[in-house]
């Protein structure tokens, strides 16, 4: 046990480039100001030396920036399991929130939805206005993300104590058929009736009149072959070639239709942080 917290020591001392003569707040300062330069990769070896060398003390703060860093290092298991411990460790009632909303913060960051949602659930049902107008803020983007638009408008108005922002918003989520236009079953199923029609709905003119002219194209060179030839010699001329445009149209209809969903969600959204952020 004792030659391997030797072996983490030397390894923490060579990733930060210490010497032994340096002092923990001095190791502690220059973690700050990695973390604040945005050097998280630097950052984190750093603050685990802190951490090592305060043991058996405990600093949340410490452990808070230890999970920042994993987190920006795209380690979620390392970052959630330092935020856990940064609360447990975290006796200030207001930091401890504090902690929790920074975790939250990473799930939606990762479009984690449920694990947002079950710590947002874990607060305390009282709270101050400014925790509880934070609570609401992130309730909104985690129920917007899990597509429940109704609910989430609900939460983003009580995420404001202006009234004008929360008519604004109000009004925005009030038309919950606009979250779900346009349609990629509609689309799909348009451009199996007519090849094209879909992509033209959702917005894609030129790739649907492009699906038209292609299908249309091997239909009739379908009907030339038939008519010199035989309907055999269509059947495996033509139509392989019909088939491949004509599925292929339906299918990138639908997905179209997703791609401009989401783009028109990423537009009402900002718009919803654009109002929020105003009041603050």
């Amino acid at each position: 046990m004792k030659l391997k917290r030797l072996f983490i020591l030397i390894s923490l001392i060579a990733a930060t480039g210490y010497v032994p003569a340096q002092t923990t707040g001095e190791t502690r300062a220059f973690a700050d100001s990695l973390f604040l330069a945005g050097n998280f990769a630097s950052a984190l070896p750093a603050y685990q030396r802190t951490e090592f060398f305060i043991r058996p003390a405990v600093d949340a703060e410490i452990l808070s920036h230890i999970a920042d860093c994993f987190a920006e290092n795209g380690d979620s298991k390392k970052a959630v399991e330092y935020y856990e411990q940064s609360y447990i460790a975290q006796t200030n009632d207001s930091l401890k929130k504090e902690i929790l909303f920074r975790k939250t913060a990473y799930y939606l960051k990762n479009n984690n939805y449920a694990f947002a949602l079950m710590e947002l659930l874990n607060l305390e049902k009282s709270l101050s206005i400014g925790f509880e107008e934070k609570r609401n803020f992130y309730l909104g983007m985690t129920w917007f993300g899990l597509g429940d638009f109704e609910q989430s408008g609900v939460c983003f108005e009580k995420a404001t104590g202006n009234p004008v922002s929360r008519q604004k918003i109000h009004e925005i989520f009030s038309d919950q058929k606009r979250f779900n236009r346009p349609n990629p079953r509609l689309a799909s199923w348009l451009s199996v009736f007519l090849p094209g029609s879909g992509q033209i709905y959702s917005g894609e003119i030129w790739s649907g009149i492009n699906s038209l002219l292609l299908t249309g194209f091997f239909v009739g060179v379908g009907a030339y072959i038939v008519t010199v030839t035989s309907p055999l010699d269509a059947l495996f001329t033509a139509l392989p070639w019909f088939q491949r445009y004509y599925q292929g149209g339906f299918l990138r209809a639908s997905e179209l239709a997703k791609h401009r969903r989401s783009e028109h969600r990423s537009i009402i959204f900002e718009e919803v942080l654009t109002i929020i952020a105003s009041d603050k």
